[in-house]
């Protein structure tokens, strides 16, 4: 009985898994890309079959499977066409296959959220990324060899809030424009003691945005892009902040005055969040001390703004800063819970900033007295030592609301009363 060459016998008993039909595309460079790519789709060990109208493509695709360390099956001719049969080798997807067939679903009013984006291969999300992820979106398959970019925060738990995607998508939805959502043509004449208090104000606030700025942009280009959420709602966070300075800037020029004061403790104060390098301790400092204490600022100079332009512009700058600090608190919970002993950490970097600002003695005597005459509703005598009374308040609530805030984070009532009485007189 007649028998089959090995080749023949491979082929006929070989089913397909995939198919490329390549019709009349020569024998070269675009014929083997579309092969390769084929191949790409199938798992190792599954079989490829390649149909070409070049009836004498055998030897070209043997040797180009030799090179390549894939299995040629064989071939069978008939008539204008060919069929050829590669196995793909193994090991040659060593990441898998790309996801096929995912939908996220839309929402009510049809558009379409981060926060649902975490399906298949998008939504596993490494507790330890490598540093060779580079660009690469999470999901995606990509070829062995992708550069190390030297990203130093490749752990979930440096960087990850569970409420991060609802608040980059709240941050989408809040943006404002300091150009035309501010009615600056409306911007009544103040007495000088008034306007120049506002001034003072909005230049101590211009000051410490610059901090909230420049901190988080610092960090961004160390954070592992697998963790993409997080440079994606950070973004939008320095976003918020230029905003916030522009407008206060605005403000300060708007009114006939101008840019005021600073003091060396306000900068002392910026520079020691300014050089903390670890994040952990840089985010707590910052949103959660820092930018909680300023909302509670933001609100005062709201409640006393003497003309409806600087209300609006502190209110809408207070929103922005409520989502940073809830960034903060949810990542700090977030590193918490897992490692509870990091809160040392925390006390630990709080003292070191104590202790640095300890060279530089007062508080910020313009501020306050600014705060003062807003607070009192002008500068006579009875008027300020009233505004200044409710300032001190404003600085106990400030040290009670840092306590609560640090509870929702995890720390003990104690630990938090301690950190809360360290904090900066600068606020920030």
């Amino acid at each position: 009985m007649d028998t089959l060459p090995e080749g023949d016998f491979q082929v006929r008993a070989s089913s397909p898994d995939g198919s490329a039909d390549l019709g009349d595309i020569p024998i070269g460079a675009s014929f083997f890309l579309r092969v390769k790519n084929c191949l790409d789709r199938l798992e190792d060990g599954k079989v490829l079959e390649v149909r070409t109208k070049r009836l004498h493509a055998r030897d070209d695709l043997r040797s180009w499977c030799r090179i390549k360390q894939h299995q040629y099956l064989g071939d069978l001719e008939g008539g204008t066409e060919a069929r050829h049969l590669i196995r793909k080798g193994e090991r040659k997807t060593p990441d898998g296959l790309p996801d096929w067939g995912i939908r996220i679903p839309l929402r009510g009013d049809g558009s379409l959220s981060i926060r649902d984006w975490f399906a298949g291969r998008a939504g596993r999300l490494m507790e330890n990324a490598p540093a060779y992820v580079g660009f690469v979106p999470r999901g995606t398959v990509s070829e062995p060899g992708v550069p190390d970019y030297g990203f130093t925060l490749n752990r979930k738990i440096d960087v990850w809030a569970d409420n991060i995607a609802e608040l980059y998508e709240q941050a989408k939805a809040s943006q404002w424009n300091a150009s035309t959502d501010i009615p600056w043509a409306e911007l009544p004449a103040l007495p000088e003691p008034a306007e120049r208090a506002v001034c003072q104000i909005m230049t101590f606030l211009a000051e410490n945005e610059y901090s909230a700025l420049y901190i988080p942009a610092k960090f961004m280009a160390r954070i592992n892009s697998h963790y993409i959420e997080v440079l994606m709602y950070l973004s939008a966070l320095v976003q918020d902040e230029s905003r916030h300075i522009e407008a206060f800037i605005k403000r300060a020029m708007a009114g006939g005055g101008g840019l005021q004061y600073s003091s060396v403790l306000t900068e002392r104060s910026l520079h020691s969040l300014f050089v903390q390098e670890d994040y952990f301790k840089s985010s707590f400092l910052l949103h959660v001390l820092g930018e909680g204490t300023f909302l509670d600022l933001l609100g005062f100079i709201r409640d006393h703004a003497p003309d409806p332009i600087t209300e609006k512009v502190v209110h809408l700058a207070r929103l922005d800063e409520g989502r940073h600090v809830a960034y903060g608190i949810a990542h700090a919970r977030h590193v918490l819970a897992r490692e509870p002993g990091m809160v040392r950490a925390l006390t630990d970097a709080v003292e070191e900033r104590r202790e640095y600002m300890e060279a530089v003695e007062g508080e910020n005597s313009h501020v306050i007295e600014a705060l003062s005459v807003l607070a009192g509703g002008g500068d006579s005598p009875e008027r300020f030592q009233e505004g200044f009374r409710q300032v001190e308040n404003l600085q106990k609530l400030m040290y009670e609301h840092r306590i609560q805030r640090m509870l929702q984070v995890g720390i003990g009532r104690e630990t938090a009363e301690r950190i809360s009485a360290s904090h900066t007189p600068n606020f920030m």
